[in-house]
């Protein structure tokens, strides 16, 4: 058994390894794929697009081949305003179709708000994705194929699990790491009289929340939303 593995990647997120016909070299099939995130904002607030690459590859292991370690970095983040919901439409597709998350990249948005305008424009134009609506409980529900309910308490609670364990990283060159640092430090959590723990957000100079809630729905879709994309064969059930 070698060492290392040649592995072969195929357009739709699939990573395969070579046996080069030997037969005491099995086939393993693994994944690298991307989960496009945003957080949609008013017209004259800012809206902010994250990219978490989720990858889990062959690898060899003593006499055997195995799927390794499943890893999820965030590769990619954007804060834009001042656009038209056309405009944010527009280019949510086309980097959604861009290189390298092009034929195996997930898009999902905050569907809440005026995220559901979004979500209806791109379901228009037949663009896939899932529509987080946030919500006050501690549990989600997929409602329909395109609409998810998620409570915001257990989004921001996973996320927080997510770096914890170690599951989750920031890529050491990301732009605006620092500013996503600062939306995610600008939520906090309270206590009512009644015992349920709340999450508040302070609005500051330094945090606008956007990049933070592009993050948290990015981190909640890959953790329970399956990608659509490679949902087919031997990989369904993938994790």
């Amino acid at each position: 058994m070698p060492e290392t593995l040649d592995l072969v990647w195929h357009p739709d997120g699939r990573v395969v390894n070579e046996t080069h016909d030997d037969p005491a070299i099995p086939r393993v099939t693994g994944f690298s794929t991307y989960w496009v995130a945003a957080d949609l904002g008013q017209a004259n607030d800012y809206s902010a697009v994250v990219v978490i690459k989720d990858e889990a590859l062959p690898i060899a292991d003593q006499n055997r081949v195995i799927v390794g370690p499943r890893e999820r970095t965030v590769v990619y983040a954007d804060r834009f305003r001042g656009v038209s919901y056309v405009d944010v439409v527009d280019h949510l597709i086309k980097l959604r179709n861009a290189p390298p998350f092009g034929g195996k990249s997930e898009l999902v948005i905050d569907g809440t708000s005026i995220g559901r305008v979004v979500s209806d424009m791109l379901w228009d134009q037949s663009v896939d994705h899932h529509a987080i609506q946030m919500t006050g409980g501690q549990d989600w529900n997929k409602k329909t194929a395109r609409y998810v309910n998620a409570g915001k308490t257990f989004m921001i609670e996973n996320l927080a699990v997510l770096f914890a364990a170690g599951e989750l990283k920031f890529a050491h060159d990301l732009p605006l790491r620092q500013e996503i640092e600062e939306d995610l430090a600008s939520f906090t959590v309270q206590t009512t009289a009644a015992q349920n723990q709340i999450i508040t957000q302070s609005r500051s100079t330094a945090g606008h929340g956007d990049l933070g809630i592009a993050l948290i729905v990015g981190g909640f879709a890959s953790q329970y939303l399956k990608p659509q994309s490679i949902l087919t064969g031997h990989l369904r059930g993938w994790y």
